[in-house]
């Protein structure tokens, strides 16, 4: 089959695809993954053939923040929430229909595969008559969510353009591929509004090959600290790693969207900071000179991470500063595998305190163990690959 995946060209929407493209490609499918033209060289390190669709997503939202008078990535929720819905559902899902149509109409696939946070790449495979199956990078959404509320209406118009029909809660899609263990998941979602076929689909974590040597790490037992590559701020990591410098414990920071630079000054024995670290690799406890995966993560309940370390039986210490993150770290907590801080509540001591439980064992970790149990029951990407000529068409049977 020639198989087209797609998703937006950020770390936290495409990452979660390349297991199953990777799968889909050993397979012997034509498999062709289309992304942002930021993300494309990373994504092709996997073996992947690759293409460079639509716009970096910085560059849309800095055009849509200069539209609205911004100079800087505003700190009122609801300001960002409407900033990011005219990104996610205007400019990207315009801007990736725009180049996949006329690569469609020259060389058709069979199907396509796209992340649900690339419309476009659904609008374009409903011009064009193409199946296609979403691919989630995390926890459903709510349909009471706010991007679940105004994302559609602006999504409408780009369909409107593209001359698509798309009725109220049409997805775009005929099936849906669930990363999320059901024990995270939310309840009462929009996958089961639109009424998709749900098909079950291990997380698998993924990074590019990235150069590690553990310089400052001392052989404790050490704790994970990120923010992950968009939300960062350095102030809450000074704030983080004060609390962890208070425990007998190496930390190695992921500085992400933060300038290492702004952390460099704070490197000493047992703390490291780079601004990427192989996180997948990492878990899996498979980095030469690192003898085990971190005790702990202390992270900002971004999808990847957290499913990441769900998928590894580790504890979680949750930070969530925006997007999905706090609705995550809640889920988190809600099944006992980790704690969460908010706001005001992220201080030294608050941190200390809570990895100092996380540490000690008991309740979260066989939390986290069982969490990992879950995960591991789910059908890996091979499974599912091995299989696609079933879920790739409508009103086949998906098992």
């Amino acid at each position: 089959m020639r198989i087209l995946v797609a998703a937006l060209g950020a770390p936290g929407h495409a990452f979660p695809l390349v297991p199953l493209a990777r799968a889909l490609h050993d397979a012997g499918h034509d498999v062709t993954f289309a992304t942002g033209p930021d993300l494309e060289p990373v994504i092709a390190t996997s073996g992947v053939p690759t293409t460079a669709v639509g716009r970096p997503a910085t560059e849309a939202f800095r055009e849509v923040m200069i539209g609205r008078g911004l100079t800087e990535r505003p700190s009122d929720q609801e300001v960002m929430r409407e900033v990011a819905s005219e990104v996610f559902g205007a400019v990207l899902p315009r801007s990736v229909a725009g180049d996949l149509v006329p690569r469609l109409r020259e060389q058709p696939p069979d199907v396509v595969v796209a992340e649900v946070g690339d419309p476009g790449a659904a609008l374009a495979a409903r011009v064009l008559g193409v199946p296609c199956v979403l691919h989630s990078f995390g926890r459903r959404p709510s349909p009471v969510a706010p991007m679940s509320v105004t994302v559609p209406a602006r999504l409408a118009t780009v369909a409107a353009e593209l001359a698509v029909p798309l009725a109220e809660g049409d997805a775009l899609g005929h099936a849906y591929l669930d990363l999320c263990p059901p024990s995270l998941q939310e309840p009462d979602s929009v996958a089961h509004l639109a009424g998709l076929t749900e098909l079950p689909l291990r997380p698998v974590a993924w990074n590019p090959p990235t150069p590690f040597a553990p310089r400052r790490l001392t052989g404790r037992p050490w704790v994970l600290l990120t923010l992950g590559t968009s939300f960062g701020e350095a102030g809450v990591l000074r704030t983080a790693l004060d609390g962890l410098s208070a425990l007998d414990v190496d930390v190695l920071v992921a500085a992400g969207s933060v300038d290492a630079g702004e952390l460099a000054g704070l490197e000493r024995r047992g703390v490291q900071v780079e601004s990427f670290v192989p996180q997948a690799d990492l878990l899996r406890g498979a980095v030469d000179g690192v003898a085990a995966p971190p005790a702990l993560v202390v992270h900002h309940g971004g999808s990847g991470t957290t499913l990441a370390c769900a998928g590894a039986g580790v504890p979680q210490v949750l930070l969530p500063q925006g997007a999905d993150q706090f609705s995550n770290a809640q889920a988190v907590t809600t099944v006992g595998a980790g704690v969460q801080l908010r706001g005001d509540e992220v201080t030294g001591e608050a941190v200390t305190a809570a990895v100092t439980a996380l540490l000690g064992g008991g309740r979260e970790l066989a939390a986290a163990r069982a969490l990992a149990a879950e995960v591991a029951a789910l059908p890996a990407p091979d499974e599912v690959a091995a299989r696609v000529e079933r879920w790739a068409v409508p009103g086949q049977p998906a098992i």
